[in-house]
């Protein structure tokens, strides 16, 4: 069931939990489908997230614009995903792994899952793009588990995929700052997240159970308590912290906190426009031909 009323928390507005049963795509991947429209707006600058397990080909060669596609591969991965695309970057992305790709003004790629005895878990992230950069020449970047910054306490362990935290400082570049976290918390254990003013954060709990408050916040136990394949989104009037604990044993989670685009969102399949004419234009640039090709890939 999902609800996109508030509880107000001092400067924090915490939407209630969302619960999104998973669903098969074809035969051999299996996703959990959160979209922008189940927060009322506080998921952005997020449009889309899909939890996926993976097993085989699933995603042909496919278009996107005027976003960046996100695939964030978990660390129990088993296998590996290769990934092509129409600016001529073949990527091989190992768990633990993050592959950005910036699709701008228009992009066509494929990624697929390979290996012995594949079993891909991750999430694959729509990111939005504000107006100005939906027509920035598109690119690919891929960020290798080993260059992670990793913030480590007693049970505290929060791989810093993207932005800074605790003075630890992702080396991947990103069009605009986002803050993307892989975390993990033992029982009991507890960790704080900052949330500068007008920023979003979305909570997933992704296995255990997940409890978020705003610490700075007069009335105690506000906030949200999530359980496995729940999530939350979190929007700043003013600068906050966001204390997470596991609150009945250890807990997987991934925190995404970004600036708020304050757009109209058209979003027409892997298309994330401002308005349906830059939509179908953007259709009609990809039948065009003007996206690309991805070349045909050659082991060496």
């Amino acid at each position: 069931m999902i609800s996109t009323q508030e509880v107000t928390s001092g400067d924090l507005h915490f939407s209630h939990p969302v619960t999104c049963a998973p669903h098969a795509v074809g035969a051999y991947c299996n996703i959990r489908q959160f979209r922008h429209s189940d927060f009322g707006g506080a998921m952005s600058p997020l449009v889309l997230v899909d939890d996926y397990v993976m097993t085989g080909p699933t995603f042909e060669l496919h278009p996107h614009a005027g976003l960046s596609a996100v695939t964030v591969l978990f660390e129990e991965s088993q296998g590996w995903m290769s990934s092509h695309d129409s600016v001529h970057n073949d990527h091989r992305i190992e768990p633990g792994d993050l592959h950005w790709t910036l699709a701008g003004k228009g992009i066509v790629h494929t990624q697929q899952p390979e290996g012995d005895h594949t079993r891909l878990h991750g999430l694959q992230l729509f990111v939005n793009l504000p107006h100005h950069l939906k027509r920035i020449e598109p690119a690919t970047m891929l960020l290798h588990a080993r260059d992670v910054p990793i913030v480590e306490g007693i049970g505290i362990r929060l791989r810093v995929l993207a932005g800074r935290l605790d003075g630890k400082i992702s080396p991947l570049i990103t069009p605009e700052p986002i803050l993307i976290v892989d975390g993990w918390l033992d029982a009991g254990a507890r960790t704080v997240l900052p949330l500068p003013s007008g920023w979003n954060l979305w909570l997933y709990a992704r296995f255990g159970n997940l409890a978020a408050q705003d610490l700075d916040a007069a009335e105690s136990g506000s906030g949200a308590m999530l359980s496995s394949g729940e999530a939350v989104a979190v929007s700043a009037d003013k600068a906050g912290t966001v204390e997470l604990r596991s609150s009945a044993g250890a807990v997987k989670f991934v925190a995404i906190a970004g600036q708020t685009i304050n757009e109209p969102i058209v979003q027409m399949g892997p298309f994330v426009m401002n308005s349906r004419e830059e939509a179908e234009q953007a259709i009609a640039d990809y039948h065009a031909g003007k996206f690309g090709t991805v070349m045909p890939f050659q082991e060496t």
